[in-house]
């Protein structure tokens, strides 16, 4: 009966274990959260390994503070965002009938490649995801700002976006 359940155990601890050890491609994902009325930002880096959050103060001689930091991060969640191929990200979504202030600027570094993004009153698919694992693991305190269903809806009720692949060079 032993050597029956140890069979059984085996290959499901086996299934466990590499289901959760395969390897995330490492990536660092930066989301800048800026309060232009007052003088700061909020600078929320996340890796395969980490996420740490930065108060920048945009005032001469302001110092940057680190405010939280954990490396318990959920896994599927992270593996997900490293699967973000970013050579097919815009430079720019927005929704151009809100201007509310509510921007955010991702800049998203892998295998080599940085790209900012910069993302304006608009859910974006990929990206977006991103704010909404953030908020699952930080205290209340640290929260970004993001009401998904706002965004699509608004989106939505606009009728239009503006979204640029890419900068042009003058």
């Amino acid at each position: 009966m032993r050597n029956f359940f140890g069979l059984i155990l085996i290959p499901i601890v086996f299934i466990f274990t590499n289901c959760k050890s395969a390897k995330i491609d490492p990536f660092e994902l930066s989301i800048a959260d800026y309060n232009y009325s007052m003088a700061y930002s909020v600078l929320y880096k996340l890796t395969d390994k980490k996420l740490t959050i930065t108060f920048q103060g945009e005032l001469e001689n302001e110092k940057d503070s680190l405010l939280y930091t954990t490396t318990d991060l959920p896994y599927k969640a992270i593996k997900k965002i490293s699967q973000i191929k970013i050579d097919s990200l815009g430079v720019l979504y927005s929704n151009p009938c809100i201007s509310d202030g509510d921007i955010k600027l991702y800049i998203f570094n892998k295998n080599g490649i940085k790209k900012k993004i910069q993302v304006e009153n608009y859910y974006h698919n990929e990206l977006s995801p991103a704010i909404e694992i953030i908020n699952d693991i930080v205290p209340q305190n640290f929260k970004i700002y993001h009401n998904k269903e706002r965004l699509i809806k608004n989106l939505e009720k606009c009728g239009a976006s503006n979204i640029r692949m890419a900068w042009k060079n003058n």
